[in-house]
Order: C-alpha cells, then sequence, then structure tokens
C-alpha cells in the first residue's frame, strides 16, 4: 500500500452541489479557562543577618524567619560588632531608638522562640511603597524593613528596580501580576522561543490588539485559529530544523513554554458511563461468549472453530478533512477561547475500520461522504484504491450503509470459513435484517456490551488513536507542500478525493505502527492457551478461561460443532420465506383497506 498517495497532485474538478460537504460552515467551540496559580514564593534573607560580608551569599538561601533566641544571645560581642558596622549605613542619628527597637525585637524571641512568619508575596503597589517610605527614611533600610516587614536585601531589590517596577503598575490595570520577567532559569532556546511565540500570535491575535481594533481606522482581520499542542510542537520542530539546533527540545519544553507565556490546554473530563464492577460482569460474559463461539463449529486450531485470520473487530469514526481530531486547543488564560471556523472544526466523513488479527491486506477503510452519490466518473477514478466510499444522507453510519457494508466486507474475506465479527451494541451495527444477513454467511456476531468499548474494544483502545495522529501528520505535510493552510482553496470533489488519499496513506502507516495479533491476545479476543487474560486498559479485571460453562445457553438437538452450520441454515430458510411472501402475487381482497 502506498503511504505517500496523499501528496498526489489533486485534479481540476468541478464541484457537484449535490454532493457539497458545505466545508465552509463551521462550528464554534467556546472554553473558558481560569487558573489563579503560578504565584511562586520570592527568596529573601534572614531579618536579622547583620553581616554584610555574607550578604550576597545568602540570597539564594535567605528566608523571613526570624533568628532565634540562641542566635540573638549566645554571642553579645557580635551583636555589638554588628551595631558598630551598622553605624556607616545608617543616617538616621537617632541611635538609642534603634537600639531600643532591637531590644523589644529581641525580648519578642525570648518570649516566643519558636513562633515564625508565614512567607508572602509583595504586590507591586506594596513594593513600591516601601521604596517610598525607604526614600522618606533617608535610606535607613533597617527602620523600613521592620516597619513594613521586609528584609534589607528586599529593600535594596526594589531600589534597583524601582523603574521597572513603576512601568509595570502601570500595566498591569488591575492585575495581580506580582514579578517582573526574567527571573529563574535562563532560557535554553531563546531564540526558538520568541519564534514559536510570534508564530502563535499570529494564529491567536493577542488580547491586546483585540481591544483596540474598534479604535482604528484601518481594518484588522482579528484571528482566532484553532491551535493544539501538536500543531504547536509540530511548529517547533520546522523551526528547529531553520534554527540548526542538534538537539531539538523535549515535550516537557513545549509544556514549560506555555506555562511561561500563560497559555492552558484544557483537558475535557470523560465520563464513566457503567460503573467499574458492573463493567467487570459485562466484560466477562462478553468473554465467555467468545469463547463457548469456538466449540460451535469443528475445531481448526488452538482456538476451536475459528483462526487468528478469522477474527476481525470493526467500528467507525468521524474524521475531519484536516486537524488532529481533538478539542483541545491553546489560549492565553483568563480569556474566552473563540475560534474561527475552518475545515477542519467539523465532522467531515465517518471512517470506517475494520481490523483483524492476521492479514489486514485483505480489508481497507470505508468512507462515508456526505450526499447522493451523483458523483462524476473522473472523480471515483481519483479515490484511493485501497479506499472504499460510501455515500449517506449525513456522513453517518446507517442500516442501509451497514448492509451495503457487510456485503462488501464478506466479499473481500469469503474463503468458506466461519468468522468472529466483534463489533459494539451501536443500533445501526445490529438490527435483525443484519444479524440475519451475517448468520446466512456464516458469520457469529459477538457484541461488546455498552459503556465497555472504552475498555475491551481493540480499536479504541489500540488502533483509532495511532490512525488519526498519523492522518493528521499526512494532512500536515500536504499543506506543508501546498503553500500554507490559508492559500488552500478546495472543491466538494477534491476534497473527497484529498480525503480518500490521506485515509489510505494514513491507514499504511497504522498497520506498520501497531501489532494487531498483541492487540487481540491482550484483550482475550484470540488465545493461545487457556492462561488468565488480564486487558491492562480495565483495572482489577481478571478472565479465567477455565471456569467458562461450555454447557449453557446451547439447544442440545444441535451438536456442538454444528451449531454455525445449523444457524446459517435457519437465516437462509427464513430469507427464502421473507422472499416469497414480499413477492406473492396479493388479491384485490388483500390490497383493500379495511375500515
Amino acid at each position: 500500500m502506498n503511504t505517500e498517495c496523499h501528496l498526489y497532485t489533486l485534479p481540476q474538478t468541478e464541484s457537484d452541489d449535490n454532493n457539497d460537504t458545505s466545508s465552509d460552515e463551521s462550528d464554534l467551540e467556546v472554553i473558558s479557562i481560569v487558573d489563579e496559580t503560578d504565584n511562586i514564593a520570592i527568596s529573601i534573607k534572614n531579618h536579622f543577618n547583620l553581616d554584610d560580608d555574607e550578604e550576597d551569599n545568602n540570597n539564594e538561601g535567605a528566608t523571613d524567619i526570624p533568628q532565634s533566641n540562641s542566635v540573638l544571645n549566645s554571642n553579645d560581642t557580635e551583636l555589638d560588632e554588628d551595631l558598630n558596622d551598622l553605624n556607616a549605613d545608617i543616617v538616621s542619628t537617632d541611635q538609642s531608638s534603634l537600639l531600643a527597637s532591637l531590644s523589644a525585637v529581641s525580648n519578642s524571641v525570648e518570649e516566643h522562640p519558636s513562633c515564625k512568619r508565614k512567607r508572602r508575596q509583595w504586590s507591586t503597589a506594596e513594593k513600591l511603597h516601601a521604596v517610598d517610605m525607604l526614600e522618606k527614611a533617608g535610606g535607613n533600610k533597617l527602620l523600613t524593613s521592620k516597619k513594613e516587614g521586609c528584609s534589607r536585601y528586599q529593600l535594596s531589590q526594589w531600589m534597583k528596580q524601582k523603574e521597572d517596577l513603576i512601568q509595570l503598575s502601570k500595566q498591569n490595570h488591575g492585575r495581580k501580576r506580582k514579578r517582573l520577567p526574567g527571573a529563574g532559569h535562563k532560557l535554553q532556546y531563546p531564540e526558538l522561543d520568541k519564534l514559536l511565540l510570534e508564530w502563535f500570535r499570529e494564529r491567536r491575535t493577542a488580547p491586546a490588539i483585540q481591544s483596540n481594533v474598534s479604535t482604528m481606522t484601518t481594518s484588522i482581520v482579528v484571528k482566532r485559529e484553532k491551535v493544539t499542542f501538536k500543531q504547536l510542537q509540530r511548529r517547533g520542530k520546522q523551526l528547529c530544523i531553520e534554527l540548526k539546533h542538534e538537539h531539538p527540545p523535549s515535550t516537557k519544553w513545549y509544556g514549560r513554554f506555555m506555562r511561561r507565556h500563560r497559555l492552558s490546554l484544557q483537558k475535557p473530563k470523560k465520563q464513566q458511563k457503567v460503573p467499574l464492577n458492573e463493567a467487570h460482569l459485562l466484560i466477562n460474559s462478553f468473554h465467555t461468549y467468545i469463547r463457548r463461539a469456538n466449540t460451535w463449529g469443528p475445531k481448526r486450531g488452538v482456538m476451536g472453530a475459528f483462526l487468528p485470520r478469522d477474527v476481525v473487530n470493526m467500528d467507525e469514526s468521524p474524521l475531519s478533512l484536516f486537524g488532529d481530531q481533538t478539542k483541545l486547543s491553546i489560549n492565553d488564560m483568563n480569556t474566552v477561547n473563540e475560534i474561527e471556523g475552518h475545515i477542519s472544526d467539523k465532522r467531515f466523513c465517518t471512517v470506517i475500520l475494520t481490523v483483524f488479527a492476521e492479514d489486514n491486506s485483505r480489508v481497507g477503510p470505508v468512507v462515508l461522504f456526505k450526499g447522493k452519490g451523483q458523483v462524476s466518473d473522473n472523480e471515483k477514478m481519483q479515490y484511493a484504491s485501497k479506499v472504499k466510499v460510501f455515500f449517506t444522507p449525513k456522513a453517518f453510519n446507517n442500516r442501509s450503509t451497514m448492509d451495503k457494508y457487510i456485503s462488501w466486507w464478506y466479499s473481500k474475506v469469503n474463503d468458506g470459513q466461519p468468522k468472529l465479527f466483534i463489533t459494539d451494541s451501536s443500533s445501526t451495527h445490529l438490527n435483525e435484517e443484519t444479524i440475519r444477513l451475517m448468520r446466512k454467511q456464516r458469520v457469529v456476531i459477538a457484541v461488546i456490551p455498552k459503556g465497555c468499548t472504552m475498555y475491551i474494544q481493540s480499536l479504541d483502545v489500540h488502533v483509532f488513536s495511532t490512525f488519526k495522529h498519523h492522518h493528521y501528520e499526512c494532512a500536515e505535510e500536504w499543506i506543508e507542500k501546498n503553500g500554507g493552510r490559508s492559500k488552500i482553496k478546495l472543491t466538494a470533489a477534491q476534497s473527497r478525493i484529498l480525503c480518500t488519499r490521506l485515509v489510505s496513506s494514513a491507514w499504511s502507516r497504522t498497520l506498520n505502527s501497531i501489532d494487531p495479533m498483541a492487540s487481540f491476545l491482550e484483550l482475550g479476543y484470540v488465545w493461545n492457551d487457556n492462561s488468565l487474560v488480564r486487558p491492562p486498559s480495565i483495572p482489577g479485571y481478571c478472565f479465567d478461561p477455565t471456569n467458562v460453562d461450555y454447557s449453557t445457553n446451547k439447544d442440545r438437538n444441535i451438536a456442538d460443532d454444528q451449531r454455525i452450520e445449523e444457524e446459517a441454515r435457519k437465516a437462509t430458510e427464513q430469507h427464502n420465506r421473507n422472499l416469497d411472501k414480499n413477492t406473492k402475487q396479493k388479491t384485490l381482497l388483500d390490497m383493500w383497506k379495511k375500515n
């Protein structure tokens, strides 16, 4: 299978109004994000560290905790020497009041030797007020620090940052930001950080620009594109190549990038439909059914009636033409996450994937497009060869489409042997006509209980996430080749052609990335012996095949190894009766409407 067919040039086709997917329409996603964190405590000096020579060495380890009684009184000579050294720094001549204040503090420490003051943060206004009080006190840091409750080191730092603090206070406008930028560790990739932020701002116009749009005479297009974490990482890798970085940053670096610039990513809350204890019982019955079904035909291997290549899991999922198929997007904190609609905001089609334990080359993906199927033969010829296309009224699976899919699927896998078809309990998958059709073809249906697909369905646990990741990568490769997202203008026919090629390449890459046999063994679809089954996707669950009762829920008139053939025979007879009943000519009395 060609993994690069999505990069082929699209043909120039005319759009068909009957099958227009209306890709220009958009959905609006509004996410409100509030985060009051990012307040980190400031390291400061000890209040009573009076040795100026050690001031620079103790900056990092300084705290706001007063010294204990032993520090103040154990060495009176050292205290006197420190006070003498302070005379050169103190402008005020009222030394008696200073010593009285120190004596009072010392007495209070003796009375409460274990009293510790909590560390606190200082707002910009408080810092400026302390600087103002220091200037009024003639530069007396000791008295000002005692009065304001801060350290002398803090006062000296605030004095140096006075102009920046004044500028910060003007920019805040009521916000609670308390720190000047530039603190903490130095950036390892400063140029990458700058360029990546500029790229993000180009797609998410800054709030300050948005607020000034109405006052400006020139018209400015405010962008609110959806920017996901994957897009951020992909753009970062491209910039690393341009900047010639030998060692690109890790995923954690992008998380720190978001925190540095006050960006957040909202995580969806996954609701659990079925309690875990009930899910254990339902999944146990599902595994029991699979083990019994393997006794309903002649034994062909370790499992029984079915070989690993006969066991299949089928499910469908919505698909966007572009995008990474996620609702998460990056946005500034404390701002409404409005996004502009584009082609990736909505369901473009539905993809049906079918995965076997072995030999997945037989059945490719199925794509359901919106429309009546009135497309040109030229367009059909441009579809990816390994992708089957059906048209439905709303691009959703329905019963008639499911019957078409079953007939097409069976034509690909028919080798004269029975099959085990595992699917979920969706109403479009299971109805009387579909079940009868599959039983007629000797296909045994195993239904995953409702609410348990997230635990026990192979496509949900192992395949869909990998497939959509590769689909996103293929779409981004095509966008980069064709000059960027803003330059893309596709007709409905071109969009459908491109979608089949993206799906084909993504599915080929997915099969090279996953191990279906290992997945089926892990989830208990197939087995090599009677060892315990412990799917890691559901905590605390264990299935013991030695405890399965194979004698229940069976017709005693049917032999153990003939049930599949008997069910197929009954389904065929029922089909023939229904056919005769529907084709039999009715009399006028039969058609007469009774009152």
